[in-house]
Formats: C-alpha cells, sequence, structure tokens
C-alpha cells in the first residue's frame, strides 16, 4: 500500500514500480479514489477537445477564463479587443484576443506608377524609433526630385508537388504525359477558382522523382491557399487519370521547390508574388537639403555596401527593405510570414552625367494582396482604403507603393549611415534621447544652466536647492525651436521643470532654448529645398532680411525688460542664462490658463476672448507708439527691410504660390492665387505707405498658437517674442483674426474687432486715432502678413504637414477678399 504522504506527494510513479503486478492494480484503483483536489478541479474546467475551432464569444471567454486560471495571469490587454470573434474563422484558431501596434504615416511620397499615381502616405505597424522618420525623410527626397516611377513587371504564385517513380524514364515519360494533358489540368484548376489562372506547368526531374512546378497568375489575391487548393484538386485529377503502369509510388503536395515563406535564389532569379521596380533619381539639391549628404558621397556609401555583401553571400542587395516591408505588411492585412522572402531584393545607385543620383529597387518576390486573408480585418482594410488598394488591380497598386517606399527607406537610411547619423537618429527618436517637453533625459548641461542663471526679483537670488522634471503637455510650443537642427551643446528644445526653493517653496517652470540664427537658416533653407530649388535660391538671398535673423538675442532684450505695460502681459520671468552661444529663458509654466493651446484642444476663440486679447496688446502696442527710432536703438537685433529688400523678395512670394497653386490647388485655388500675387505685386508701395504710418512694437507672431488669458481677470498672457519687430500695431491684430474667425467671417465681424482695437489704443494714448487711417493700416498689414508669414508656412505645410494651417490660410484670403472694394 502507498502512504497517504506519498499519495499527495504524487511520489507514485516509482512506488508502483516496486511492486507485484497484484499489488499494482490495487494501488492504482486507490490512487484513482484519492486523486488530490487539485486535479478534480482541473478537470472540471478542461478546455473542450475541439475548443481551437469554436468562434463565439462564450467560447473566448471560456479559453481565458481558462488561461487565467492556469497561468496565474488577468491577460486584460489581450482580452480587451475590438475584433469579433464570429468573423474570424478563416483568420485562426483559439481567438483570446489581439495585441495592438502603433501605426505610423510616413510620406508624403509623389508615385507616378502604372497603377499608383500622385501622393501617398504610407501606414507603418511598428515599434522601432526613427523608422517612421526615416521613410518620410526618403519620400521627401524622392518627392523633392520629382517622384518615384514605380511599375509591376510579372505575377507568378507556384506550388509544387512531388511524384516519385521507379525510376527516371518513368519520369520522363510522366513529363511528357503532364505536358500532352494541360489543357486538361487547366480546366480542372477553373473548376475552383474564378481567379486563378495556371500559366505555367514547369517538370524538373530530380533522381527518380518529378518536381512539377504549377505557376499561377493570381489576381488581386497573394494566392498561397487558392493555389494550394487549385493544385491539390489537379493531381487528384492527375493521379486518376494516369496509366497504371504509370502511377507513382509517392506524391506529395509540396516539395519546398516553391520556397513558400523562405528566401531562395530561385525566387530571386525566377520572381514568386508580384515582380515590381521603383526608381527615382535624385536632384543634387534635394540630396544636400534632405539627406544632408552630396550625390558622390551617397554613391559611394552605395558601393561599400556592395562590397560588404558579396562578402557576405547575401541573396540581392539591399539597405534595409524588410523594415518597411514588415512594418507596411502588419498595417495592411499581408501574411507576415512572407516578410521573409519578400524582402529580397536589388538596390541600384550611380550618379547621373548631370551630377544626380539614379536609384532603383526590384523586389521579385512580393507576396501580396489585397483581398483575403488578414485584408479583411478591420484596421487593416481601413489602411488599404485609404492608399486606394481595394478593388480591381488593387494588388499591383499596393506593389507599386510599397516598392516606392521601400526605395525611400533605403535612400534615407544609407544617406544616414554615409553622413555618420545613423546611430544619432537612432539617439533620439529610438531611444528618446534628444528634443523633449518632459524635462526627462535631459543633459546635465542643462541642469548647470539654473545654477548659473541670473533670477529675477520674481525667484529670488539664490539658485533652486532642488530641480525636477516636472508634467507637462508641451502647450508652450515654437516651430522654429521644434524643428530647427540642434547645433549647440545644450540641448534645443522647451523642457519642464520643477525647481525648489531653500525655504521649501516651488515653482513649475520651462526652460527655453532657442536655436540659433544658423540652426534656423539651415531649417528655411530644407523647407524651400523640399519645395523647389528655386525657392530655395531666392530664399537664401532674403534670410538676411528677415525677422529669422538673430530671433534668439532679440526675445532675450524684448523678455527681460521691466516696463509694466509689457511684463502685465507675459509669463512670469525667473530667470536668464548666457554664455556667448546659448541664450536660455527660464519662465512660468503655464497648464490652466483659458484658451492655452486652443489649437489641438478644439477651442473656438469667441469674440469676448479676441477683445481681451486685442486690450492687452494694445498696452505694449501704446508704449512704443510712433517710436520705430527708440525700438531700433532699445533693441538692436530687431530686422527691418526697406523698400528695396521687399522688392527683391517678390519673386520668392510669386515661386511659393505657383508652387501651392500647382502640388494644392484645392487649398491653394485661383482665386487665393490672384489675391496672393496681386498682393506681392504691390508690395514694395505698400511696404513705402506702412513706413509712413505710425509703428510701435509688435509681437509679429500673434496666434492663438503663443496667447492666453489669464484665469483670474481674462488678462493676456503672451509668450515666444523671438520674431518681434517694428511694425503698424495692425499687424498683430491681422495675425489674431485669421487664427480666430473663419472663412465665412462677415464684414461686420471683422469691423467689429478693428474698431475696438483702434478705441483701446486710443483710451491708452489718451489722444484719437483716425479711423480711416487706422483700417488702411489694418488692410496693408494683412497683405503683408500673408505674404511674408503665410509664405513660410506654406513651405512648412508641403514638408512637414501642419493640420492647423489650411485653416488659417482659407481664413486669410477671405479677409483679403472682405477688404478689396475698400482698399
Amino acid at each position: 500500500m502507498l502512504t497517504k504522504e506519498r499519495q499527495q506527494s504524487g511520489d507514485w510513479l516509482a512506488t508502483l514500480t516496486c511492486r507485484s503486478e497484484q499489488e499494482t492494480k490495487r494501488c492504482y484503483w486507490q490512487l484513482k479514489l484519492c486523486r488530490p483536489r487539485e486535479e478534480k478541479a482541473e478537470a472540471a474546467v478542461a478546455l473542450p477537445k475541439r475548443h481551437l475551432y469554436s468562434w463565439s464569444e462564450d467560447d473566448r471567454q471560456k479559453r481565458l477564463a481558462y488561461l487565467r486560471q492556469h497561468t496565474g495571469h488577468r491577460l486584460e490587454q489581450i482580452a480587451a479587443t475590438r475584433l469579433q470573434a464570429e468573423k474570424l474563422k478563416k483568420n485562426l484558431e483559439g481567438f483570446i484576443g489581439s495585441v495592438e501596434i502603433p501605426v505610423g504615416i510616413a510620406g508624403p511620397l509623389l508615385i507616378k506608377g502604372q497603377f499608383a499615381a500622385g501622393t501617398f502616405y504610407a501606414p507603418m505597424a511598428t515599434s522601432e524609433g526613427a523608422l517612421v522618420a526615416s521613410m518620410s525623410r526618403g519620400a521627401s527626397a524622392i518627392t523633392q526630385s520629382g517622384g518615384a516611377t514605380a511599375q509591376v513587371i510579372g505575377q507568378r504564385m507556384m506550388r509544387v508537388p512531388r511524384f516519385e517513380f521507379r525510376s527516371v524514364r518513368d519520369c520522363r515519360t510522366f513529363c511528357a504525359w503532364a505536358e500532352d494533358y494541360l489543357t486538361e489540368i487547366r480546366a480542372v484548376v477553373g473548376l475552383h477558382s474564378r481567379y486563378a489562372r495556371l500559366t505555367q506547368l514547369t517538370p524538373r526531374v530530380i533522381g527518380n522523382a518529378v518536381h512539377l512546378a504549377f505557376v499561377y497568375h493570381t489576381a488581386d489575391a497573394a494566392g498561397q491557399n487558392m493555389t494550394t487548393t487549385c493544385t491539390w484538386q489537379a493531381c487528384q485529377w492527375i493521379l486518376a487519370h494516369l496509366p497504371p503502369s504509370l502511377a507513382p509510388q509517392r506524391y506529395i503536395l509540396e516539395s519546398n521547390l516553391s520556397s513558400d515563406k523562405k528566401t531562395s535564389w530561385g525566387s530571386f532569379a525566377q520572381g514568386r508574388g508580384t515582380q515590381v521596380i521603383a526608381e527615382a533619381t535624385l536632384s543634387e539639391a534635394a540630396c544636400r537639403a534632405q539627406l544632408r549628404i552630396a550625390p558622390a558621397q551617397l554613391v559611394e556609401a552605395f558601393h561599400g555596401f556592395c562590397e560588404g555583401s558579396v562578402a557576405a553571400g547575401m541573396t540581392g542587395l539591399n539597405i534595409n527593405t524588410a523594415n518597411a516591408i514588415a512594418a507596411m505588411f502588419t498595417a495592411l492585412g499581408q501574411d507576415i510570414a512572407c516578410s521573409h522572402e519578400s524582402s529580397l531584393s536589388q538596390l541600384q545607385m550611380r550618379l547621373t552625367p548631370e551630377g544626380n543620383v539614379y536609384c532603383s529597387i526590384t523586389l521579385p518576390a512580393l507576396i501580396i494582396g489585397t483581398v483575403g486573408g488578414g485584408t479583411n480585418l478591420p484596421d487593416q482594410a481601413e489602411c488599404l482604403a485609404m492608399l486606394g488598394c481595394q478593388g480591381e488591380n488593387g494588388s499591383q497598386r499596393l506593389a507599386e507603393i510599397i516598392a516606392a517606399f521601400c526605395l525611400a527607406l533605403d535612400i534615407s537610411t544609407l544617406s544616414a549611415l554615409a553622413s555618420d547619423e545613423f546611430a544619432k537618429s537612432h539617439e533620439t527618436l529610438g531611444r528618446q534621447r534628444g528634443k523633449g517637453h518632459t524635462g526627462k533625459g535631459i543633459s546635465d548641461p542643462l541642469i548647470h544652466c539654473f545654477h548659473h542663471a541670473r533670477y529675477t526679483p520674481a525667484w529670488g537670488s539664490r539658485p533652486p536647492v532642488e530641480i525636477a522634471p516636472a508634467r507637462w503637455q508641451g502647450n508652450q510650443s515654437s516651430i522654429l525651436t521644434t524643428l530647427s537642427p540642434n547645433t549647440t551643446i545644450l540641448p534645443i528644445g522647451i523642457f519642464a521643470y520643477r525647481l525648489q526653493r531653500d525655504d521649501g517653496t516651488h515653482a513649475e517652470v520651462i526652460v527655453k532654448n532657442k536655436p540659433q540664427t544658423s540652426a534656423i537658416a539651415s531649417l528655411m533653407a530644407s523647407l524651400a529645398a523640399g519645395c523647389t530649388p528655386t525657392i530655395l535660391e531666392h530664399l537664401e538671398r532674403w534670410l538676411p532680411y528677415s525677422e529669422f535673423s538673430h530671433a534668439r538675442e532679440r526675445e532675450m532684450a524684448i523678455v527681460t525688460q521691466t516696463d509694466p505695460a509689457f511684463t502685465r502681459h507675459m509669463p512670469t520671468l525667473y530667470g536668464t542664462y548666457e554664455d556667448g552661444k546659448h541664450s536660455v529663458i527660464i519662465e512660468e509654466l503655464l497648464q490652466h490658463e483659458p484658451m492655452l493651446n486652443s489649437i489641438s484642444r478644439g477651442l473656438r476663440w469667441q469674440p469676448a476672448h479676441i477683445n481681451a486679447a486685442l486690450k492687452g496688446i494694445t498696452e505694449v502696442h501704446a508704449r512704443w507708439y510712433r517710436e520705430p527710432d527708440a525700438l531700433q536703438t532699445r533693441f538692436q537685433h530687431i530686422v527691418i527691410p526697406d523698400e528695396q529688400q521687399i522688392a527683391g523678395m517678390v519673386p520668392l512670394w510669386q515661386e511659393i504660390a505657383d508652387f501651392s497653386h500647382r502640388t494644392y490647388p484645392a487649398l491653394f485655388n485661383t482665386s487665393m492665387l490672384h489675391h496672393w500675387l496681386s498682393c506681392a505685386e504691390t508690395s514694395a508701395a505698400q511696404w513705402r505707405e506702412i513706413s509712413s504710418l505710425p509703428r510701435t512694437l509688435v509681437h509679429n507672431d500673434f496666434s492663438t498658437r503663443n496667447i492666453a488669458l489669464r484665469q483670474e481677470n481674462q488678462r493676456l498672457c503672451c509668450w515666444d517674442w523671438e520674431l518681434a519687430t517694428v511694425h503698424v500695431p495692425q499687424r498683430d491684430l491681422a495675425e489674431l483674426l485669421t487664427y480666430t474667425l473663419t472663412e465665412t467671417a462677415t464684414k461686420q465681424e471683422v469691423m467689429r474687432h478693428v474698431e475696438f482695437h483702434r478705441q483701446q489704443l486710443a483710451n491708452q494714448l489718451g489722444t484719437p486715432v483716425h479711423a480711416q487711417e487706422w483700417y488702411r493700416g489694418y488692410c496693408l498689414a494683412l497683405r503683408d502678413y500673408g505674404l511674408r508669414r503665410l509664405s513660410f508656412y506654406l513651405m512648412l505645410h508641403h514638408v512637414n504637414p501642419q493640420p492647423w494651417f489650411p485653416p488659417i490660410l482659407k481664413t486669410w484670403a477671405r479677409l483679403v477678399e472682405l477688404t478689396q472694394h475698400r482698399f
């Protein structure tokens, strides 16, 4: 007999082996009656044998309950799925939930293909940092160079059954027989699929076996399942109709000669799935502006990759096609297991006689489809629809899009490696060590600023005793700061901190390290080059006379003034740090002020909000009204172009208008083009008139991105003064109205705000302000704002689309239209 302890411990197998047969039987039945309760409980909740093949929601919950009990994990995230169990019968078995993968959008990329023609954005399902950004950079370089050409050159899906015979002679007899009955075999295939078309039946004799390759065209389906069914049916017909003397000894449906889901030289050389080629010629301007590399340097790096690829014995040559394939396959419902063979590719690069770079990529084995499989899942179907890849020829269209984006990624990655930016970009994006808005991961030199800053009375003279990152939603953003390259030791950006004094009190602040003039110039040149070389050429002549020159020095001088008319309407300044190379501002972190970050929060400014902002900025306007010379003496970095310089900018504005109208005809329509060109042609004369009107210090970036209202009294709070300049006060009025009104604004609505601003200025000055002259100044300022600021936003929107910009442009055109009959 087994002891009770040994029964409960489960150590009964060894005991049984030491007993006689009769005693063993007796012990077995004792064990069966005395099994631990836990095993009975397990049997009670055991899944049914066919649990994999049940697709109801109840069955899914049973599987989850079973797993929770036996693994000890709740699986709450996996279980929280939007997918419906009943609709997944063709996709998987044993359904319990789904895993969410982040999807980024890469592009825009201009493609001129046989089936894909237009500008495309690629959905990328990936968790690898820097991948989407790199692909987008390559797409920008291609688009700036005129786009990519793509074309499908073939499609073939294979299934290769193996027939084993007694001898090689029987093999050859079978090959001849199969050739004679090709028509009948095709007819059998046609009975079992409307889409699969048998194009070839190619035998290959290996020893005493025939590997009979069935080669199909599968329309818009990837075709693995389709060809499996058709080939099996055809083989059944062959086996039934072969002469008895030719009956094979063995038969198997697939011999692995088709290389299904495997990389092989055969797939590379002969093609499998869809064969597609994408090509582009990168201009020298695009190489230098977008890829930050010379054409010859890019091609030289390519030759180095060829050397390494040959030495490694690689099949084909590419930089990282697999990244693009895997991410797009996941987002678009393709068979991810096929990403291995689909990544087979051949990259080509060479210099042209003109000094440009010809690039092409050939994908010989792209296994894709736009019907069946995962393409029916709701998220993946939505991504396919976004690309226009549903319906007839959807598969060919998708192939051309994928090939073009693979080319974009390879171009960008190779450029990053050649210019030694590859690791740096992964540090910045993949490991989140670059610009940020939370204060996390900031380098020690930035902390150093707090200990050597010059503090204002608002903080006190002593440095903080404790410095910690602060929570922040990034609501005091700056386009120039965010997009400009970092060319300094300290990180460029806007960062949030919580500072504590030695008395225990604390303050939440933002630290603003603005870019140098050279970094802003590089940004502007990059935006211009992303449009056309001609725009870049004009821009380089214009930049020294723009408000973008010496912007950070100007802001430092302005925000450190102590005039109450100014300080009442800006965030509290706590301190500054300057060392000759850096200009760092430490000021109040705004969190809960009304209308803060209204664009991203979708808040609409009401008339009372607009007038509150105008009332506040009028105090600043009144302080320096009619004192342009004193302003230039006080703030030496203010840049005021003269009439001749304004006239020299006209070709730039005309070129931007022409490019925008051609590229975005729905946004920059014919009516807007007319308004714009009219403003450009008369800009010099208008500037002469502006210079004759009373001018003052204006914010010159007075948009809802840079202003809010104080919670307690609705007083204006305005930041980011780096673009401040000398202008008519209506310049700030014109910009604010384009952000707060809509394209359906009425004349009465506009005039109420124009009049309110005028009356507020008159009240501040204590003297009348002429109404007709004031309105004339508003009309002139509106036109000048469009040319000199919206031109920058048009370039920015093309290279880096800004969702807030199109409504502003349309409102500007509406406001200009409302002034036409009185201008």
